[in-house]
């Protein structure tokens, strides 16, 4: 895969502006035959064992409810190198959930004092793929050590947050008002810097991606045509590579800077085989099988991050995931709204992940 370049970045642009089409395709399930079959006339039924990718994979097959809902949470490990290793490998193993996730908290853009217009943007560079080195490490070697467990997401910022890493929120959000073509030259080369991160990340064998978007919050950019502009724009272009290169990519919509109005609209058409969604949208809250019409695919979340998750005794948080999982659509993955607190008993994870393993069994 050729590194990025603006030429071709530029190429790109127009046709990723005009969004996703509608529909986007279901995938089979990996191993439909891995339910219950006699082995031979007569014979006490067999179960077959699927293993945690192909449970995952059966989520996407929106012809057929799954007996077996994945489940899934986040956390920030505050580590790195090879202790951020040890932290992701024994958070999976912990909790028992279905599927490694890989925060990308290893680097992040460096504060730039000579960003003060919105000219200046001009002047961010387009970083390599030897600049991801650290977060190439932390993905080649979990890739080495748990690929053969489960499927490998690597965590994507978009390039609206990677942009507020370089100046504050604040200052960015006026300088997108003041002059967004100035600053959509800077979203073009940080855009251009993540492309080189994903097809290094391709090469080493990550099964997908779990790609978030901010920016369109109500006390963010939340005027639409500025934000289909100056973030929307670049995050499908990004996210429309994306899932040319990979087939299984989880949306995250995230709300921890705020809320969001006009949500269908704003989101509807962003690429991404799984949507984990917010707990409110348009200042009401946001079911899943409402979130499931909307995007009519398969959707992830349900718990508040900071609720009975997080402060509940073991039967509550059963209790609360059990409410949860009546009202969930057919084709879901548990998780929550965003990342849990770094605190939180593991126990009470999981007791949220068991209790969706065992809910249609």
């Amino acid at each position: 895969m050729e590194k990025s370049t603006r030429r071709k970045f530029l190429a790109g642009a127009s046709v990723a502006s005009l969004g996703v089409l509608s529909g986007l395709p279901t995938l089979s399930a990996e191993n439909q035959a891995n339910k219950v079959s006699s082995v031979a006339q007569g014979s006490r039924p067999t179960r077959v064992f699927r293993s945690k990718r192909d449970l995952m994979m059966e989520v996407l097959d929106m012809s057929h409810t799954p007996n077996y809902i994945p489940a899934g949470f986040f956390m920030h490990f505050g580590v790195q190198a090879e202790a951020a290793v040890n932290a992701h490998l024994d958070y999976f193993h912990g909790t028992g959930m279905d599927f490694v996730k890989i925060q990308f908290d290893e680097q992040g853009l460096q504060k730039n004092e000579q960003i003060k217009t919105p000219g200046d943007w001009a002047k961010i560079p387009i970083l390599s793929e030897k600049w991801f080195e650290p977060s190439l490490f932390l993905l080649k070697s979990i890739i080495k050590k748990a690929k053969s467990e489960a499927m490998i997401f690597q965590t994507l910022y978009s390039p609206y947050q990677m942009a507020k890493q370089i100046v504050p929120w604040d200052v960015l959000v006026a300088h997108v008002k003041e002059n967004p073509e100035a600053v959509c030259r800077g979203m073009e080369n940080i855009t251009l810097s993540i492309m080189n991160f994903v097809y290094a990340a391709v090469k080493l064998g990550v099964d997908g991606f779990y790609t978030c978007t901010q920016g369109g919050e109500t006390n963010r950019i939340a005027d639409q045509t500025l934000f289909n502009r100056t973030i929307k724009n670049y995050d499908m272009i990004l996210y429309k590579e994306v899932s040319q290169l990979v087939t299984f990519n989880i949306l995250h919509i995230c709300d921890y800077d705020g809320s969001y109005e006009g949500f269908t609209t704003r989101f509807q058409d962003y690429p991404g085989q799984v949507v984990n969604v917010p707990l409110f949208a348009d200042n009401q809250p946001l079911s899943l099988s409402k979130a499931s019409k909307i995007f009519n695919r398969p959707v992830m979340g349900g718990l508040d991050r900071h609720g009975i998750l997080t402060i509940g005794s073991q039967d509550q948080i059963k209790q609360a995931t059990m409410e949860v999982l009546k009202d969930a659509p057919s084709n879901f993955i548990l998780g929550a709204d965003c990342t849990v607190d770094r605190k939180i008993p593991i126990e009470n994870l999981k007791t949220a992940i068991n209790t969706a393993h065992e809910f249609r069994r």
